[in-house]
C-alpha cells in the first residue's frame, strides 16, 4: 500500500458530484470516491475527521494555557513545541 502525503490548509472540502459518482474533494488534488462507500465507512470517516478535530482544539487550548502561564510570570509569548504527523496524535 502506497501512502500519499498532501497538506491543504483551509482550502474547502465538499461533495461533488459528476454522472453517477460522488467524491469528496478535499482542496484542488484530491478527488475521493465515495460513490460505493457503505454506510460504515462513512461513519469511520466522520469519526476520523471528529477525532482529528479534537487533537486540533486540543492543540489549542495548550497553547491558551502556556500563554496564560506566561503572562502571569509576566512574559508577553511562550511557545508550544509540538510534533506534526501521525507520531504525535
Amino acid at each position: 500500500m502506497k501512502t500519499a502525503i498532501l497538506s491543504w490548509g483551509d482550502r474547502p472540502i465538499q461533495l461533488e458530484t459528476k454522472g453517477k459518482r460522488t467524491f469528496l474533494r478535499l482542496g484542488a488534488e484530491l478527488r475521493v470516491d465515495v460513490t460505493d462507500a457503505s454506510l460504515e465507512q462513512l461513519d469511520q470517516l466522520a469519526q476520523v475527521a471528529a477525532d482529528l478535530a479534537d487533537v486540533r482544539r486540543d492543540r489549542i487550548r495548550a497553547a491558551r494555557v502556556a500563554d496564560e502561564v506566561a503572562a502571569e510570570d509576566g512574559f508577553r509569548f511562550v511557545g508550544v513545541r509540538y510534533q506534526r504527523g501521525a507520531e504525535a496524535a
